[in-house]
C-alpha cells in the first residue's frame, strides 16, 4: 500500500485527483493538508475518513514517529518547507498548472499576453525553491490566439488531472520515475500579475484586447484602468459576447 499526504488548494485537477486516489486500492491517504474554505475537497476528506491537517500539525506527527508517508502528492498554492518535504520517504510532487521552467508562479496570462501559442502542465519533484524542483514530466499543448484566461484555466486543469493519473499509475505499477534538471526558468508572482493588469495610455487597441483575454476569469478582476485613484475591470464586445453566452446557457 502506497501512502500518501495530499496538499492542495480547491481546483478541477485537486478535486478529480483526491477523488482518483480515494478510490484506489493501492493508494492510502493518511492525511490532507487543505484550506478550511475550500468546501468540496472538506467533503470528500470527510466521506472518506480523511484526517486534515494543518502543516504544524504534519510536523507533530512525524517528530512523534505517528506518521508514515511514501509520498506527498501537491497541488498547492505555496512553498511547501523544506521540514515537510523531508517527511515522505520517496519525495514531494508538485503538479503545476503550466509549462516549466519558463511559467513559474502563475503563468497564464503571460501566454497570453505575450501569444506563446503553447501552455502546458507539469509534474515536478518539489526542493526548497518555488516550482524549479527536478521535472517528472512536462506536457505541452497548444491555445488558441484569442483564448481567454477562463477557459486556458479549465483546459490546463484538465490535462494537469490526466497528468496525475498517468503519474500514479506509474507509481502504482513500480516504475521510477523520471528526473531532469531544470534550466533556468521565469518566475511570475501574483504582485507582478495585478501590475500587469493595469492598461497604460501608451497601449495599442490590439494589446488592449489581448491584455483583457488575459485576465478575464471572474470572479478575479480583470484588466484594470484606474481612475482618481480607484481601479475599474475593463471589458470589451468580446467578453459581453462571453456573458450573453453564459448567462443563456
Amino acid at each position: 500500500m502506497i501512502r500518501v499526504v495530499f496538499m492542495a488548494k480547491e481546483t478541477f485537477s485537486s478535486v478529480h485527483a483526491l477523488e482518483y486516489l480515494r478510490r484506489s486500492n493501492e493508494i492510502e491517504v493518511v492525511g490532507a493538508v487543505i484550506r478550511k474554505r475550500d468546501s468540496i475537497l472538506q467533503r470528500i476528506c470527510k466521506d472518506s475518513d480523511i484526517e486534515v491537517f494543518t502543516e504544524d500539525e504534519l510536523r507533530t506527527l512525524y517528530s512523534a514517529n505517528n506518521i508514515s508517508v511514501d509520498y506527498i502528492l501537491s497541488f498547492y498554492w505555496k512553498k511547501v518547507k523544506e521540514d515537510i518535504l523531508e517527511i515522505p520517504k520517496y519525495g514531494g510532487i508538485n503538479f503545476h498548472p503550466g509549462p516549466l521552467p519558463e511559467a513559474r508562479g502563475s503563468g497564464y496570462h503571460i501566454a497570453i499576453l505575450e501569444n506563446w501559442g503553447y501552455f502546458g502542465v507539469t509534474a515536478h519533484y518539489m526542493d526548497k525553491e518555488f516550482d524549479t524542483g527536478e521535472i517528472i514530466e512536462c506536457r505541452k499543448f497548444k491555445i488558441d490566439e484569442n483564448i481567454l484566461n477562463i477557459d486556458l484555466v479549465r483546459i490546463t486543469h484538465e490535462h494537469l488531472y490526466q497528468l496525475f493519473v498517468d503519474i500514479m499509475q506509474q507509481i502504482i505499477s513500480g516504475n521510477e520515475l523520471e528526473r531532469s534538471k531544470q534550466n533556468e526558468g521565469r518566475y511570475f508572482s501574483l504582485y507582478e500579475l495585478e501590475q500587469s493588469k493595469l492598461i497604460q495610455p501608451c497601449e495599442s487597441i490590439d494589446d488592449i484586447d489581448r491584455k483583457i483575454r488575459a485576465f478575464w476569469n471572474p470572479p478575479y478582476s480583470g484588466a484594470q484602468v484606474e481612475i482618481k485613484g480607484k481601479k475599474y475591470t475593463v471589458i470589451n464586445e468580446e467578453i459581453l459576447k462571453w456573458i450573453a453566452q453564459y448567462i443563456k446557457d
